[in-house]
């Protein structure tokens, strides 16, 4: 990727970045049962335009760059195509994760080349879901959600538009980090979903946390009552938003300023969270990286997993044992019921991963009944965020994906 070319990427969406690479995209809005609007991403192989305009919506509009926004129409009829793989990002995030890497590098390009039809999610409250029916993003009720809604609300909304669109009765799932902590929400609360997912790949999954590694946020974590108090008295609702300026300021330093200092101290930082040793990212793709990341959510999330990694348990939102009593019937938050995801799961994992522990998986797999396989990744010092970004990910990862989407068939 040339400089000038990482610059103009540095600033672009979603879509832009997915036709600037030679492929064509949908945007489409999906409303939430609770009225949250998603934008959902879709990727195109160039190769089958002419088909893809039989399979357009007759409400579609489309501008000079092919991009073309989807309104969801309750008596659509579509013909059916390829099957839909449903990628979904994890905390902080967004479906920008899996282009920034480009064509024959990226996840979404790579699943798209291979004759999937690639959508990708974005949750409530991150830089392309920011409306809703009732609130803005400047009133608290709209940030009043952790990835609990994600997985009841969010992910349900995106499977049922896609099915109803494309015409399947079933559709793949690859969610990473924060992705398949909402998938497990989904299916064990919703169970009737199951039966939608002809196969689920876990990347890095997330649903017990006290074995985690990182130094920060072992550190963090003890003050996340501090996060509540901050979100409740402050009206500090929303952490990490995407903002332009920003991504513009620091894009800026980091190409400007010495490049083993201002690269080293990002690196750094990302290692904290995700595993150091890892040779994976490519410092030239910091700037690119941090005009897309972070990418927005509520304080709540946050607060969330923190009581994650405190209780050692996979169970919903602690709201106090007064509060837990008037919501859920008893003073302590009710565990997610693992044995009901009965969809079949493969599950990708590394050692180095400061946040997915090997114990932590083992103790995900034990609970879950269809788990197919669970595959460590081959290079020992892959970490958490070298499953978006880093530079060898085609060759240590996405083909294994490849390979496991295939095992559902």
């Amino acid at each position: 990727m040339s400089a000038a070319t990482n610059q103009d990427e540095i600033h672009m969406t979603t879509p832009e970045l997915i036709n600037a690479h030679g492929y064509r995209s949908e945007t489409h809005n999906i409303w939430t049962e609770d009225g949250y609007c998603l934008d959902v991403h879709r990727v195109l192989s160039p190769k089958s335009d002419e088909n893809l305009d039989c399979d357009m919506n007759k409400n579609s509009t489309q501008s000079l760059n092919d991009k073309k926004t989807i309104e969801y129409l309750s008596n659509d009829v579509m013909q059916k195509g390829p099957i839909p793989v449903l990628i979904h990002h994890g905390l902080l995030s967004s479906s920008a994760d899996w282009v920034l890497l480009g064509p024959k590098k990226a996840l979404a390009y790579i699943l798209c080349d291979n004759n999937y039809d690639v959508w990708l999610g974005n949750a409530r409250g991150n830089a392309y879901s920011k409306k809703h029916k009732q609130y803005t993003t400047k009133d608290k009720e709209f940030w009043d959600f952790s990835w609990h809604e994600v997985g009841y609300y969010d992910v349900p909304a995106t499977i049922d538009y896609i099915l109803s669109h494309t015409g399947h009765t079933e559709l793949y799932y690859v969610g990473y980090s924060q992705g398949t902590t909402a998938f497990y929400v989904m299916a064990s609360e919703r169970c009737e979903y199951n039966r939608k997912i002809k196969g689920m790949i876990s990347l890095a999954p997330i649903a017990f946390l006290s074995n985690q590694r990182s130094p920060l946020l072992k550190f963090v974590v003890h003050f996340y009552g501090l996060m509540e108090w901050g979100s409740s008295y402050c009206n500090v609702h929303q952490w990490f938003p995407r903002n332009r300026l920003q991504a513009r300021a620091l894009g800026t330093i980091i190409r400007n300023a010495p490049g083993s200092f201002t690269k080293g101290f990002c690196v750094c930082w990302f290692s904290l969270i995700a595993g150091f040793g890892s040779d994976q990212l490519d410092k030239s793709m910091l700037p690119l990286i941090l005009g897309h990341f972070p990418a927005g959510a509520s304080a709540k999330q946050i607060v969330h997993y923190g009581q994650s990694i405190l209780s050692g348990s996979f169970r919903k939102f602690d709201y106090g044992p007064t509060e837990n009593l008037n919501i859920y019937g008893s003073t302590q938050p009710p565990k997610y019921d693992l044995e009901k995801v009965k969809a079949p799961i493969i599950i990708f994992y590394s050692g180095n991963d400061f946040l997915t522990d090997p114990a932590d998986v083992k103790k995900l797999t034990d609970r879950l009944p269809n788990v197919i396989e669970t595959k460590k990744i081959a290079y020992s010092k892959f970490n958490h965020i070298d499953y978006l970004w880093g530079r060898d990910a085609m060759i240590l990862l996405y083909k294994e994906v490849l390979a496991a989407l295939k095992r559902f068939r």
